[in-house]
């Protein structure tokens, strides 16, 4: 791939996160949900799909401090 092929290719992903829930199948996926009343269950899809896409980073311990005896 040319450098110039990869940046136009970057170049439309920065633009469609951005234009992302004004494309007509987002709209069109927002309707259905609203005219079905299935707001509570796509919440929970959504957000197994979330946590599966997205894990949690795991915290880092602070060391324990050595007790003197």
């Amino acid at each position: 791939m040319s450098k110039q092929t990869a940046v136009a290719t970057e170049g439309e992903a920065v633009k469609g996160i951005k234009n992302f829930r004004s494309s007509p199948d987002i709209e069109n996926f927002y309707r259905f949900i609203h005219e079905n009343g299935l707001r509570k269950e796509a919440k929970a899809v959504l957000e197994l799909v979330n946590v599966t896409l997205n894990p949690k980073a795991k915290k880092k311990r602070k060391p324990r401090k050595k007790k003197i005896q």
